[in-house]
């Protein structure tokens, strides 16, 4: 019988202060699909952070030091139960993987199912159509033990922006809004310090994904010499600072949970560089929305294989 990737791929940023405890990954109900993990190094122990090692409860071996590029298979039940050390210091980085042996959980047919519908529509042609679409806002609620409460919860989306050294100032008024969730899920602009960039997202995402790639490319938008218009950075007022300060309190409730989580802005591995450029955080928008357009292009003309093949892979376009 075949092998299927699951869609719960995960990329997670371990940051000083994160670990789990002892666990397999099938340890839910919800999770039982999972057959094997595959966990692939995206930097080094003791190069990129300190602490993080991964332990194996039973067998060999049973500690890896992660290496970039190192791939770590096993199965998923409790012949496999593990754990990851807390991270002293640094950033370590890794992509997770989970596959089942029941095709019904094959996530690529159901992916090249769901883009097939989309591209039909002709709504990929639409300009802006690369824009991330939130899904509910309900999806983006952390929990360590798992509960439904948001009192005892932090918005994931938020909590890394704030990590990252932004705020949120949401455009909507919030007395209109019923689940204050939804503010989210509409038009806000970002801070930093005392300062707001006066340029409007169209939801918590997509600032979300400029910030990321901000972090990621800031060494080199720094070479970048932009020229910021007159009135796009302006100090924020009293009320204004208010508001990103009331909005934070609303969605990052536990703060040891956040800084726990995404660590902070003074960790080196989180790539914002300590003198920060509005000016190059606006050529990161531009570089961002050049990047996705790219991806959103390949993405459609990758899709005509993916059909045939009922499987997402990498299409080599220069030899077809």
């Amino acid at each position: 019988s075949g092998i299927s990737l699951l869609g719960l791929t995960s990329a997670p940023s371990w940051t000083k202060g994160s670990s789990i405890g002892w666990h397999s990954d099938d340890n839910r109900p919800y999770l039982k699909q999972r057959d094997f993990s595959a966990v692939c190094y995206l930097n080094s122990y003791g190069k990129d952070f300190r602490g993080g090692l991964f332990h194996f409860q039973d067998g060999e071996p049973t500690t890896v030091k992660p290496s970039a590029g190192d791939v770590l298979i096993y199965t998923a039940d409790n012949r496999n139960v593990h754990s990851v050390d807390e991270i002293i210091d640094g950033e370590r980085l890794t992509l997770t993987l989970w596959f089942s042996r029941d095709s019904s959980h094959d996530e690529d047919a159901k992916l090249v199912s769901r883009l097939s519908e989309i591209s039909s529509t002709g709504l990929t042609d639409v300009p802006g159509s690369y824009l991330p679409l939130p899904a509910s806002s309900n999806m983006y609620w952390f929990s360590p033990d798992h509960s439904s409460e948001h009192d005892s919860a932090i918005n994931i989306c938020c909590a890394r922006i704030y990590a990252l050294g932004f705020g949120i100032y949401p455009l909507e008024d919030k007395t209109n809004i019923m689940d204050v969730s939804d503010l989210l899920m509409k038009p806000l602009q970002l801070t930093r310090n005392d300062e707001l960039f006066n340029q409007e997202f169209e939801n918590v995402l997509h600032a979300l994904q400029v910030v990321q790639y901000y972090s990621w490319k800031a060494s080199e938008l720094q070479r970048h010499t932009t020229v910021l218009e007159e009135g796009k950075v302006i100090p924020l007022s009293r009320s204004q600072s208010q508001n990103v300060r009331d909005l934070e309190l609303t969605f990052v409730k536990d703060q040891q949970l956040a800084q726990t989580t995404f660590g902070c802005t003074s960790c080196d591995g989180c790539g914002i560089p300590k003198v920060f450029s509005w000016a190059s955080f606006s050529a990161a928008i531009d570089a961002w929305r050049d990047y996705t357009n790219k991806l959103h292009k390949d993405l459609l003309r990758s899709l005509p294989h993916w059909r045939n093949h009922q499987s997402i892979f990498d299409v080599a376009f220069d030899e077809l």
